[in-house]
């Protein structure tokens, strides 16, 4: 069992989350009222764009104290959840090698390896993210493993899970989404197969077959910012309210907490939409909930990781955002996130199988 106290959010850890949020809404407010007032301009759906713009990363006094703010109010929303809980946390569930140790070393591997190229091989580490490269199809073959895990699940148990629709609903979701998340990653095969753009596809901003350039901005936040909510917040949750670990249908789709560790990484990966509100929360926000892991961890070796997990983090975030005259584009960080996201929902996909697989064998068993 990975937690053993539930406890109600107190009095205290209510206002503390509200004044939280007051200060992200401020900050969101003064951003849009300033650009505004800079611009001279209030154009249809301006507030919007100003929220998601990107740009070279801003340390000015006005953003340094801004991301302090964010810092200090992420820190005081995800401890708040905490409150007087002290669950012991494992990340692994077994002895050996295991699927949480093995993707937790993947992730950690891949961070590091690429952090080494950014460094001190910016053309190897420009030329692996270009289209069509390892990068890209990397990211879209996770996502059709992803795919296709979760719907041979889904094949496999179908029998068993007859008197579960929900389990069964979860699972062709799942595999939908991974689905349509691969096919925009190439687009549809649209270069493969040599197919001219159509002109239903004219407003596309990269002139591609895919739905997602239509605003890629807006669609790449709301990936990412989600992409953090399932992959870390979900495990964090989790480790703090053992109702999920018993519950035999939240138990299987909720990500576990190694998984948390792994999606932390990606949160690490940003250059260009440094400056937008919702990129620091989640930088900030997966550096506490690591920061939690490591107290709730009882096992050591797991908490060395987690530790490691964390300086790893911090140093890829800073020298990412100190050396951005290694990139080529101003977006090209973002090909290396978007492979390490699909990674996480691969490990994520196969711990599903997994446990779908257990849980089976234990009703057989006790027939």
């Amino acid at each position: 069992m990975e937690t053993k106290y539930l406890v109600a959010v107190s009095n205290t850890g209510k206002i503390v989350i509200l004044i939280s949020c007051i200060c992200i809404i401020s900050i969101i407010a003064l951003d849009i009222s300033l650009d505004i007032a800079l611009d001279n301009a209030i154009n249809k759906l301006y507030w919007v764009k100003s929220i998601f713009k990107e740009a070279w990363p801003n340390f000015s006094v006005r953003y340094i104290i801004r991301s302090i703010i964010i810092f200090i109010s992420t820190i005081a929303l995800f401890w708040s959840l905490i409150g007087s809980r002290r669950p012991k946390l494992v990340l692994s569930e077994g002895n050996g090698i295991s699927l949480e140790r093995v993707g937790i070393v993947m992730a950690l591997f891949f961070s590091v390896f690429t952090l080494f190229l950014f460094i001190f091989r910016p053309s190897t580490f420009n030329a692996l993210s270009k289209e069509d490269n390892f990068i890209e199809w990397g990211s879209a073959i996770l996502l059709f493993g992803s795919c296709f895990i979760t719907t041979f699940s889904l094949q496999k148990n179908n029998k068993a899970l007859k008197n579960s629709n929900i389990t069964r609903l979860s699972l062709v979701l799942l595999s939908f989404a991974f689905f349509i998340m691969a096919m925009e990653e190439v687009s549809w095969f649209q270069r493969v197969l040599e197919i001219e753009t159509p002109k239903l596809f004219e407003g596309n901003q990269q002139k591609e077959m895919n739905f997602h350039n239509f605003a890629t901005d807006y669609i790449e936040d709301l990936f990412y910012f989600g992409a953090f909510v399932f992959l870390v917040v979900f495990p964090f949750i989790r480790s703090l309210f053992p109702f999920i670990s018993n519950n035999n249908y939240l138990r299987i789709f909720v990500a576990r907490p190694f998984i948390g560790v792994i999606g932390s990484i990606a949160c690490a990966y940003n250059f260009d939409m440094w400056n937008i509100i919702f990129t620091q929360i989640t930088f900030f926000g997966s550096l506490v909930i690591l920061c939690a892991f490591a107290i709730f961890s009882s096992i050591r070796n797991e908490r060395h990781i987690i530790l490691f997990t964390i300086v790893l983090i911090i140093t890829s975030q800073i020298l990412f955002l100190a050396n951005g005259k290694n990139f080529d584009r101003l977006w090209e960080i973002t090909e290396y996130k978007e492979f390490l996201i699909p990674l996480a929902f691969f490990i994520y996909s196969l711990d599903v199988f997994i446990h779908l697989e257990r849980t089976f064998l234990l009703k057989k068993n006790r027939i």
